[in-house]
């Protein structure tokens, strides 16, 4: 989907633990650079193929990928994109570099997700294990609070820590969108915070604290990954959640 001139959300169908849903890794182009925001899951890379060709950025164009987060639906297709293109270099921020690098064991690998996947078979329970435990990946550059990327006319990296350590969300200055990763989700066709289910208390806290950032940025559009493009005046649907919050 065109968000606005060089910037496309790609919407990709996703089963896992048996469920099923959409993400929406985004792609940022000019002339110059092309850089792909998430990777999606391990094999999904054939769709984001597709959906460059559609927006006439064939794959061979790709220059960077920035990952917003360590979280399995964000980095399992990076070595797929790696297999093709060696030379495309992986940014992430420093909190989570060591997860997505496999130094350590990803932070959504827990109690929680083991009661998750409890009811699954043994069998799913060693595949989805297996595909947690063997998506790891490089990070070329890592990336800091507030640092503004040249690239595409201006990007913007927020630190907004919570849903993992490193979480990042980014905003494209030329067509005003803020690419929120997971730490805001749309539900019921309104914008929300994080998915507090999978956090532990003091993690929503923080993830809470951090969409205080976003107040400072005229945002027209809010690509959340797993709930879609939200653009019915987010600036003041930010400003009501926080004040929600405060």
């Amino acid at each position: 989907m065109k968000i606005a001139d060089g910037i496309e959300m790609i919407e990709i169908p996703m089963k896992m633990m048996g469920r099923e849903s959409t993400i929406r890794p985004t792609l940022i182009w000019d002339d110059d650079t092309v850089i792909l925001v998430d990777a999606g899951m391990v094999g999904t890379l054939p769709v984001i193929k597709k959906a460059m060709e559609d927006a006439g950025v064939p794959l061979k164009r790709l220059d960077k990928i920035i990952v917003t987060h360590q979280d399995i639906d964000h980095i399992g297709g990076i070595k797929n994109i790696l297999e093709e293109l060696p030379e495309v270099k992986v940014l992430a921020h420093e909190e989570d570099k060591p997860y997505i690098k496999g130094e350590k064991k990803l932070v959504r690998v827990n109690t929680k997700f083991m009661e998750r996947i409890s009811d699954l078979s043994e069998e799913e329970q060693k595949k989805v294990l297996y595909i947690f435990e063997n998506s790891n990946a490089p990070v070329d550059i890592t990336l800091a609070d507030g640092e503004e990327l040249a690239d595409c006319g201006g990007i913007v990296v927020i630190h907004t820590p919570g849903h993992t350590p490193g979480h990042i969300c980014l905003y494209h200055k030329p067509s005003k969108t803020l690419i929120a990763g997971d730490a805001m989700n749309i539900s019921e066709g309104q914008l929300v915070g994080t998915n507090n289910l999978i956090l532990t208390e003091e993690d929503v806290k923080t993830a809470t604290a951090s969409l205080k950032k976003f107040e400072k940025y005229n945002v027209e559009n809010v690509i959340t990954y797993h709930g879609g493009l939200f653009n019915d005046d987010p600036n003041q649907r930010i400003k009501e959640f926080n004040n929600d919050e405060a």
